[in-house]
């Protein structure tokens, strides 16, 4: 029987003995974005010089269902997020010139239309990947995950709108590539015990945060951290990022002050309902 741990979440626990794993979050990779979603964006170069290095130095680049399958190689999980069509035509050919896997999280109810959930950025435009792309990708052994069907904040919803939401956005990727997905990524990072529950009970083995540090094989597998890739990050500071994760005060920062955000955003979303 397996004892639990103070301060460790109900989940799939990984044997201690495996070492930390580095989970890179990306979302678009080009050179073309406004200013504000920079952050966001990394360019091609740097990407491409980023993968050169992680390869060059023994690790082994793979998506994360296949990473969590395998805690005792040296390794990095590749995440994309949202589903831009610069995956294909940027980010994917750059992976398979390193022989490299990766996880794409889809946000299921904008495949082939616009990233519409962006308001305030121009970026709000950009074309998202239709279910032909996506089925295609699986083909070609990319993992599909799901982001949320509708991009919401699912940790200040109501419990049955997010259940609707996750289960929505299982049942598209299943309906539409006949394959069914085993991780999420939760839309914006943001989550709770219940959405955690909820994504569980959906069928998924796996569900991304942001977090800002190596994903520790303590924690559940509902919790997995990833670490964000700055657009200026080279080949020192993408190997440093796998070793060390965020050590910047700005990300401790931001994993201080979440419960105070989280009121802040369930206040807006109440608002914006007019309740």
């Amino acid at each position: 029987m397996t004892t639990a741990l103070p301060g460790v979440d109900t989940g799939l626990i990984e044997p201690l003995l495996a070492t930390p794993l580095p989970v890179l979050m990306y979302h678009s990779v080009g050179d073309s974005v406004s200013a504000d979603f920079r952050r966001w964006e990394v360019p091609p170069g740097a990407f491409a010089e980023q993968l050169g290095a992680l390869s060059a130095n023994g690790y082994h680049l793979t998506g994360l269902s296949d990473a969590l399958a395998h805690p005792e190689r040296r390794q990095v999980a590749i995440t994309f997020d949202d589903g831009f069509e610069d995956f294909v035509t940027t980010a994917l050919p750059a992976l398979q010139n390193v022989g490299a896997g990766a996880t794409l999280y889809v946000p299921t109810a904008y495949a082939g239309r616009r990233a519409s959930w962006l308001d305030g950025y121009s970026e709000r435009n950009l074309p998202l990947l239709d279910w032909p792309d996506l089925a295609a990708l699986a083909g070609e052994g990319v993992e599909l995950g799901s982001h949320g069907h509708r991009h919401l904040e699912l940790d200040v919803v109501p419990t049955a709108l997010a259940r609707y939401d996750v289960t929505a956005s299982r049942r598209a990727i299943e309906e539409n590539t006949g394959r069914s997905p085993d991780s999420f990524a939760y839309p914006f990072g943001y989550h709770c015990a219940s959405v955690r529950s909820v994504v569980a009970a959906a069928g998924f083995c796996s569900a991304c945060e942001i977090g800002y540090r190596l994903h520790q094989p303590i924690r559940s597998r509902f919790a997995i951290s990833r670490l964000v890739v700055e657009p200026t990050a080279g080949a020192v500071e993408i190997l440093r990022l796998v070793a060390q994760g965020h050590r910047d005060a700005l990300a401790s920062a931001r994993r201080s002050l979440r419960s105070g955000w989280r009121a802040y955003r369930a206040a807006r979303w109440r608002l914006g309902r007019g309740s």
